[in-house]
């Protein structure tokens, strides 16, 4: 008689523990929320600083008399940049000054919005104010800068230059 009672108790004792963990789970929701924060860079390429903003001197160079002709002095690649992003990004490029200078004589003021700018697609004048010029998604992209100085009619020869300054940032 004794062994049906050790039986029965070690059996209950089992289905007790195999009861226990049942009894004693219980379950929880959890939200977890995050948020990726952008990350942009812009550097000239072949140098090693990366910023959001890059501060380019440009000097404008002496027409030759085909270019005056064409009416355009014209510098394709005249800057490469990096841009470095993990978010979709736009570039944008603005001049420090309205103007780039006077005329060795002294009559003319060269307006910043003779100065063309293209990164991707058509050129466009520059201003004081951000223009876009290019666009791309996340990644590492060189970007060639072409420049294009409208010389016409008015235009006197002088020491020309601009201050540019690009922008990446997320669209």
């Amino acid at each position: 008689m004794k062994r049906p009672i050790t039986v029965a108790a070690l059996a209950g004792a089992c289905l007790l523990l195999l009861t226990l963990p049942s009894l004693s789970q219980s379950s929880a929701t959890a939200t977890v929320a995050f948020q990726l924060t952008g990350y942009q860079s812009l550097s000239v390429w072949g140098e090693r600083t990366d910023a959001r903003d890059i501060i380019s001197l440009y000097r404008i160079p002496q027409p030759s008399p085909q270019e005056r002709a064409a009416g355009w002095v014209e510098r394709p690649r005249a800057l490469q940049l990096l841009a470095r992003s993990n978010l979709p990004w736009v570039l944008r490029v603005r001049a420090l000054e309205p103007t780039m200078g006077t005329s060795d004589d002294g009559q003319y003021r060269k307006p910043v919005s003779d100065l063309y700018v293209r990164a991707a697609r058509n050129y466009i004048p520059v201003s004081v104010s951000d223009q876009a010029i290019t666009e791309g998604p996340l990644g590492e992209f060189l970007i060639p800068i072409d420049y294009r100085v409208r010389v016409g009619p008015e235009h006197r020869d002088g020491s020309y230059q601009v201050t540019l300054i690009y922008t990446i940032s997320t669209r």
